[in-house]
């Protein structure tokens, strides 16, 4: 197969793992003195991606030292069983909350049938793959590993889950930041810069601790932010403001919603409604319906976690 990657500086590489659709999910491959780690695999359905792209830059299986995952829901973390299989000389690291569902994933798998269906699960995950537990180190916030000499530290970044990591690379100034620092599509890029909004996926949103790790991270004074949503964005102060903004955007749609008979579809008509209009305070030119087709993928998991939460707010 023929892998599709964007070659970024720092020997970074995104990896679009088609999960879905194109330009949807990514992983990233940093390389370094002739070794290299991978950042999220996407699905088990994306790892045939990431094995030929391996093989399109000429690096051995042998030489890829580690699976960096910044939290376990399944777009990230989902093909990081099988991969391992590949990667003879490779552990995975995760957040300590995650590691045990990465061993045992029988939780996982059952809480996402259970939500979309067998069929969603086969169709569009294609499997679970349990982790050897020799293979699983969890990192902590403030570890530290050396990649070929290259020091990638680990953040504890709540907030989106609570098994969330951000990875600092200090060479290139850039956070590995999973769904912490956003989800921006490069269709929605104008003259007025990247437009981004926070996938409040369930269940563990957690609005103002989130906004608290936004401005924690600001303080690092990153270049740049590597999304899993969607390849590398340059993250400023204006950038972590909007996505602050919107944040807290969401959340005031969830609480104007809360007693809705029909809560859900609300929250999620909602929401389409709130996007298309920043969409069109931001200059995009995309037709209605592209703008709705590509919003169509964090319309339902977004308002799912925003109903989460709020029932959550109910019962304090």
């Amino acid at each position: 197969m023929k892998p599709t990657y964007h070659e970024l500086e720092f020997n970074i590489t995104c990896i679009d793992t088609e999960h879905m659709r194109k330009d949807f999910v990514a992983a990233y491959l940093i390389e370094h003195n002739g070794r290299a780690a991978f950042v999220d695999t996407g699905c088990y359905l994306s790892v045939p991606n990431l094995l030929a792209t391996l093989k399109e830059k000429n690096i051995e299986v042998e030489a890829v030292d580690h699976i960096i995952l910044t939290h376990i829901h399944l777009d990230h973390a989902g093909g990081a069983g099988e991969l391992i299989k590949h990667l003879p000389n490779a552990n995975v690291l995760v957040h300590e909350r995650g590691a045990q569902h990465l061993i045992d994933p029988s939780k996982l798998r059952a809480g996402v049938i259970g939500v979309y269906g067998e069929l969603f699960f086969k169709q569009f995950l294609g499997d679970l793959i349990p982790i050897p537990s020799n293979k699983v180190v969890i990192a902590k916030d403030g570890d530290i590993i050396s990649l070929g000499g290259r020091i990638l530290k680990f953040i504890d970044t709540p907030g989106h889950a609570r098994h969330h990591l951000c990875i600092w690379d200090e060479q290139s100034r850039g956070i590995f930041s999973g769904d912490t620092l956003g989800v921006s599509y490069r269709e929605f890029d104008t003259e007025q810069g990247v437009l981004i909004f926070p996938p409040t996926t369930p269940v563990q949103f957690d609005p103002q601790v989130w906004i608290g790790t936004v401005n924690k991270l600001l303080m690092l004074k990153p270049k740049f932010a590597y999304l899993t949503h969607f390849n590398r964005i340059e993250f400023t102060k204006e950038s972590a403001d909007m996505l602050n903004q919107h944040i807290n955007g969401f959340v005031a749609i969830a609480k104007k919603s809360a007693d809705e008979e029909s809560r859900h579809k609300v929250i999620k008509d909602s929401l389409l409604k709130y996007l298309l209009n920043i969409a069109t305070q931001h200059g995009v030119e995309l037709d209605e319906q592209q703008q709705i087709k590509l919003f169509k993928g964090d319309l339902e998991i977004c308002a799912q976690g925003l109903g989460v939460w709020l029932d959550k707010e109910a019962q304090k």
